[in-house]
């Protein structure tokens, strides 16, 4: 029991303390800027950084916490305005010169692997039939899927045999947001794909593919295919951690910064896409705005 309550805290703790992480984040993030198509035939995609998914009473919610009826109501304005969420299928078809997109495209991603995803999230995504992407962290999938392990809605996070249930509907897919790099503090475990200080080239490089690796074989368990997009835990890149993401096949990789993005037939278009946030609060249609 004692065990128990030790990783309640703890989940607790580490929940909380990414959400405030992420709010300091939110003060320095770029405005959002659309500009011009960078060649002729581009198409605009707007991707949409979704977190936690709870009810409408939760004192979580916030810059990175949304209702139920928040994210149904995103889901009823896209449908309603002509948008069509993509897989990631449909995107690398699409550069690979395979197939085409849909006049108004747009990529839902779900960061971090709250179970809220599968409890809240998932039940809309059916209901309005809409792809997304959800991006798994493996130290907690690993930690709630351990046997009688406490949860609570307000910061568990998947457990892998809802992994594996999700990955069975052709709504949704898995994406990598690292094993163990997504400590808020920094003190536990690096934060982001940043190097710790004073750690040098090939030694952040070697803890970058490891941590990445091992995600990538928990996740090698649980998806039918290999995941082929990295989220960045806080958005935090470096030039390393994309070239070593790309050495590895990983043909998509998502920032926060937010933009527009412009995809065209050159694979090189996929990485370092940038996202819109959605906080709690605002309506549907001011959240859209800057991607209209």
């Amino acid at each position: 029991m004692k065990a128990h309550c030790n990783a309640k805290r703890l989940a607790a703790l580490l929940a909380v303390a990414a959400l405030v992480l992420c709010c300091l984040l939110a003060l320095l993030r770029p405005r959002a800027v659309t500009t011009a198509a960078p060649v002729d035939g581009a198409i605009p995609l707007p991707v949409v950084m979704y977190h936690h998914v709870l009810g409408e009473d939760s004192s979580l919610l916030g810059d990175y916490v949304i209702s139920c009826s928040e994210l149904e109501s995103d889901l009823a304005w896209l449908k309603a305005s002509g948008y069509q969420t993509i897989s990631l299928q449909q995107l690398l078809d699409y550069v690979d010169g395979k197939g085409d997109l849909p006049p108004r495209p747009v990529l839902l991603t779900f960061d971090d692997g709250y179970e809220s995803f599968y409890a809240n999230a998932y039940p809309l995504l059916q209901k309005y039939q809409a792809n997304a992407v959800v991006s798994v962290i493996g130290r907690y999938s690993d930690l709630y899927s351990q046997p009688g392990v406490v949860k609570h809605l307000n910061y568990s996070h998947l457990n892998w045999d809802q992994v594996r249930e999700l990955d069975a509907s052709p709504l949704v897919e898995i994406g990598n947001h690292s094993y163990d790099r997504h400590d808020a503090t920094g003190k536990e475990s690096p934060k982001g794909a940043k190097p710790v200080q004073g750690q040098g080239e090939e030694n952040y490089r070697q803890a970058f593919q490891q941590d990445t690796e091992k995600n990538q074989q928990a996740l090698a368990a649980a998806v039918s295919q290999a995941s082929v997009l990295y989220a960045y835990p806080f958005g935090l890149y470096t030039n390393a951690s994309e070239e070593v993401l790309k050495a590895m096949g990983y043909r998509i990789t998502l920032t926060c910064e937010e933009r527009v993005n412009w995809i065209t037939r050159d694979p090189d278009c996929l990485y370092l896409l940038g996202r819109f946030n959605r906080p709690h609060g605002i309506r549907s249609a001011d959240f859209f705005a800057p991607v209209r």
